[in-house]
């Protein structure tokens, strides 16, 4: 059985720390970085910051790169697979009333690229202070205390959906006042010692369609 974690979350509360931290300590895991092509500049700043356009731009770029790390992920036949940045991660930067388009875009652009389902996995949620984020973050990363805080409201709006339509519960760490070793100790203790809680991403994207 492959067993796969996403890691969720908003912009600068560690993920991709966390999945570097992992990568040395699973050494028979694969493990998939955000993008799996040199990200766009763009891809940094807020969405508030840019104009329609470009945020339209960026984001059939972000749906072309997420069907192909899918379809990279589906391909992989390691049994322990860390991915940095879930399929589900993209309508946490929306409002729940445009995921029914997103989630067309999505359906599309897998399609472009291979007829092939959204790989399932469990989703290990890191969340935290908007204002520490904030205070940690690359300046290269154009994001607001504010822009924070609602990205983080709807990270969990998101997860309150999966709770409430798919009785899935996201595996949660709060990493505020956590060290990063602390950070890295609870997520080996899910991966390690949990019970495997996997879901179906595709049903969840193709209900919303």
């Amino acid at each position: 059985m492959i067993r796969r974690y996403y890691i969720m979350g908003v912009v600068g509360v560690g993920k991709s720390t966390l999945r570097e931290q992992l990568r040395s300590q699973l050494s028979t895991a694969s493990v998939y970085e955000e993008w799996p092509e040199a990200m766009a500049s763009e891809v940094l700043c807020a969405r508030e910051s840019m104009s329609a356009r470009n945020a339209e731009e960026i984001q059939d770029w972000i749906f072309s790169q997420l069907a192909t790390k899918n379809k990279l992920i589906l391909e992989d036949k390691a049994s322990l697979q860390i991915v940095d940045r879930s399929p589900l991660d993209t309508f946490a930067f929306y409002p729940p009333q445009e995921w029914k388009m997103r989630a067309r875009q999505m359906m599309d652009a897998l399609y472009m690229k291979a007829a092939t389902p959204l790989a399932p996995g469990e989703f290990i949620f890191l969340t935290g202070s908007p204002k520490t984020i904030h205070e940690r973050m690359d300046a290269a990363r154009n994001y607001s205390i504010n822009a924070i805080a609602q990205q983080q409201s709807s990270f969990e709006i998101l997860a309150d959906y999966l709770l409430e339509k798919h009785d899935y519960s996201v595996s949660r760490i709060d990493v505020r006042d956590l060290s990063s070793q602390e950070i890295e100790d609870f997520a080996l203790d899910i991966i390690t010692w949990d019970s495997y809680n996997s879901l179906d991403t595709d049903t969840v994207v193709r209900e919303l369609v």
